[in-house]
């Protein structure tokens, strides 16, 4: 994925001011649908694991690459079938950091991106289908969201999301559902340099995965996972489990490695600001609620139920009630405008974001659209990252969704 770095382009959307550096790949084999993958906080195009949209059959360079595993080595190639789009965020690598680069901001990003797309290398746009990981659910439920008003010619097929939340906490309970050693990590890392922050950086990629004596009940508040920082140093209540079977070993070779490379280096993978910047993005999200979709890419008619760090359009797609962190209830969700489905996945072990949330997602968009919105939690141990552990999974998913 990092040698995807000699392909990539940069959109100027006028719209915003903001720019994008994007990469187009696939031999559109099964159709012309493009795929565009919404990276979580602090990701670039450079940490999506390979094996989540290739295989050997399609592309046999992979089995000398380091995260390579045998095991993940499946049938599905969405590379081979379908056309993908993979992009940073503005304020990463070859592109500005711009202040309140918020939701709506960024989904006309990625509406200018498309339509830079179908002009440069002439590949229809038309059908889009989306997946998003973390943070990237919630660009991701957002541009299904003002799309189909924006520009409704283009058509949303299927939205995958990975570890995805409703947004919309009546109780404003910001990061609720996120266990205590998650909680202190992420605020540390908004203000931590030189050492401490790659530590930080550290711990908190190996707690993508399950931690050793990690049990499906230990996850979220429940997780028994807690952090201390102090005299420049980590201190976690736990142990990691950073292998290379979990697939956490290659994927923070690999992570580390695009710190290094460029362009990814002229911003240290994600910026300082930036990283900030996701870090109020998920804030908003979390404590507001936009129930309206306004031509132009914007949210109308949000409320927000707690402290808004950026931007009340920032706000997820239902109310929910959070007054008990593990078991939240999701209404009066937003419609999404599919032709498709929205298929949710997430492991039981996860601690940064609970499952239980997705399954409350999923039934608040059936209910206000029935049939709409799938959950199905990943049969394999896993946590946060279960797309990095079980990409060959994963990808039969979204392989199938695209059926």
């Amino acid at each position: 994925m990092r040698d995807l770095n000699k392909h990539l382009a940069v959109v100027k959307n006028p719209r915003t001011g903001d720019a994008l550096e994007y990469t187009v790949v696939g031999d559109a084999a099964r159709g012309s649908d493009v795929i565009v993958f919404f990276p979580g906080t602090g990701q670039t195009i450079a940490d999506w694991p390979t094996q989540l949209v290739t295989n050997s059959t399609y592309s046999p360079k992979i089995v000398g690459t380091i995260g390579y595993r045998r095991d993940q080595d499946g049938p599905d190639s969405l590379c081979h079938d379908f056309r993908l789009v993979f992009f940073d965020y503005p304020g990463v690598g070859l592109t500005a950091y711009r202040p309140n680069a918020g939701h709506d901001a960024v989904a006309s990003d990625v509406d200018a991106m498309l339509q830079g797309i179908a002009k440069r290398y002439a590949v229809p746009t038309d059908n889009v289908s989306l997946l998003g990981w973390s943070l990237g659910t919630a660009f991701a439920l957002k541009y299904a969201f003002l799309s189909p008003v924006s520009r409704p010619q283009r058509k949303i097929r299927n939205v995958l999301l990975l570890a995805a939340g409703p947004g919309g906490s009546l109780q404003g309970q910001v990061g609720a559902n996120n266990a205590s050693c998650v909680t202190t990590l992420f605020n540390a890392a908004e203000t931590a340099k030189g050492t401490l922050a790659k530590q930080i950086r550290k711990d908190a990629t190996e707690l993508l995965f399950p931690y050793v004596g990690q049990k499906p009940d230990n996850n979220g508040t429940n997780s028994n996972c807690t952090a201390t920082i102090s005299n420049q140093a980590v201190t976690l209540s736990v142990t990691t489990h950073c292998t290379g079977p979990n697939g956490c070993r290659g994927f923070l070779v690999n992570a580390t490695t695009a710190l290094y490379t460029f362009p990814w280096h002229k911003t240290d993978g994600v910026s300082g600001n930036t990283y900030v910047e996701q870090r109020y993005q998920d804030n908003d999200f979390t404590v507001a609620y936009c129930a309206k979709a306004a031509p132009g890419f914007k949210s109308e008619d949000c409320t927000a139920y707690n402290k808004i760090l950026q931007s009340i359009t920032d706000g997820g797609m239902c109310k929910t009630d959070t007054s008990n962190p593990n078991k939240p209830v999701a209404r009066d969700c937003a419609r999404l405008h599919l032709t498709g489905k929205v298929v949710i996945l997430d492991d039981y072990e996860d601690i940064f974001t609970q499952w239980t949330y997705d399954r409350a997602l999923a039934i608040g968009l059936n209910l206000a659209e029935p049939g709409s919105a799938n959950f199905t939690p990943c049969p394999f141990p896993g946590s946060h990252g279960f797309f990095i552990e079980n990409p060959r999974w994963v990808q039969a998913k979204f392989a199938a969704a695209m059926q």
